[in-house]
């Protein structure tokens, strides 16, 4: 007997929202029976596009007529606790895209309420499924690189700050470059290592944008609205003794590589965007980077095929609550640092 696809709502149509209706709408075993977005021009334009049946302009009006098994949530972080509550109190799975919430506390709220109503929630964390991330994980895995010591770390964009007014309001958005871009890097990095427990931090921020003659073209509405960085530049030291630092920048000029992370461990050097490795062999600096295949699956849909395949195995995600935490925890205190122009410790 033929399985029925897992009924999918998706709550947000936005630039993330979309991602989400894309990334399951390439699998078999989902069905996207909603969306809501409080844009009703935005809502119906992703119900058209991705031939989907209903849109709404309240979620819970959605959450309400359709029995779902599966919500992704895609707002503005300040936005996704109460949206993923509600899709819990009904009795769905939650999958809510990056970053968790604004705040450590409603990151522990949400994961509370998955734990209490036994469903699953992930996170819109794509990265983990790119060949290249996942051969990092497994050289560290496998001891090549020996004690990993320090990760360097930059991401962002160049000249392009993110045009939505929602991302650039920290109310909403919770944080700038750090929150919405390098949380990717930072997650698939930390991933990589195997989740090291942070324990302190130092960090800088800068906001060049309102300090710029003309904003860059993708910028729609006043300068002045914008209220979050634009540059981060932290400092995370481990439990284990070892050291990550991050630089985060959407606003860097043409010439500037702007993306990429370096792994120093004892016995060599590992890089991501690209992935490389070279490693000491007999007194000589050899490269021993591994192939990947030449036509990866899309990471995104990857995300989404995990999760349908943890509700149908009743298995973890691949996201784990822990690694969720983790992360907000170190955005958390870099911007905790940066504010107080001190180093912050860690609680766990």
């Amino acid at each position: 007997m033929k399985t029925k696809p897992l009924n999918v709502g998706v709550i947000g149509c936005g630039a993330h929202g979309r991602g989400h209706v894309a990334g399951y709408g390439q699998l078999l075993d989902a069905c996207i029976v909603a969306v809501a977005d409080a844009d009703p021009q935005r809502a119906k334009q992703v119900a058209v596009e991705f031939g989907v049946e209903y849109h709404y302009v309240d979620y819970r009006e959605m959450l309400a007529l359709h029995p779902l098994d599966i919500v992704s949530v895609a707002l503005p972080p300040a936005l996704n606790p109460d949206a993923a509550l509600a899709a819990f109190a009904v009795g769905a799975h939650v999958m809510a895209s990056k970053p968790l919430a604004v705040s450590l506390a409603q990151a522990e709220k949400i994961i509370t309420t998955a734990r209490s109503t036994g469903k699953l929630l992930t996170m819109g964390l794509q990265n983990r499924c790119l060949p290249e991330v996942q051969a990092l994980r497994r050289i560290i895995a496998n001891g090549r690189l020996g004690r990993v010591y320090h990760a360097r770390l930059w991401h962002g964009h160049v000249m392009h700050v993110p045009p939505t007014p929602t991302m650039c309001q920290r109310a909403l958005a919770g944080g700038g470059v750090l929150f919405h871009t390098m949380i990717h890097l930072l997650d698939a990095v930390l991933w990589a290592l195997g989740n090291p427990r942070p324990v302190r931090a130092t960090a800088s921020s800068y906001r060049k944008f309102g300090r710029m003659s003309n904003p860059p073209a993708t910028w729609e509405g006043p300068v002045n609205a914008c209220d979050i960085e634009d540059f981060n530049v932290g400092l995370v030291h481990f439990a284990d003794g070892s050291t990550m630092s991050l630089e985060s920048n959407w606003l860097m000029h043409p010439r500037t590589r702007q993306s990429g992370a370096e792994l120093l461990g004892d016995w060599g050097v590992a890089g991501l965007r690209p992935l490389s490795l070279e490693l000491e062999q007999e007194g000589e600096i050899i490269d021993a980077t591994p192939e990947l295949p030449a036509n990866p699956p899309d990471a995104f849909g990857q995300i989404c095929l995990d999760f349908c395949q943890s509700i149908r195995q009743n298995r973890t995600p691949l996201v784990r609550f822990g690694e969720m935490l983790n992360v907000q925890r170190i955005m958390d205190t870099l911007y905790r640092a940066a504010d107080s122009g001190h180093e912050v410790k860690i609680l766990t």
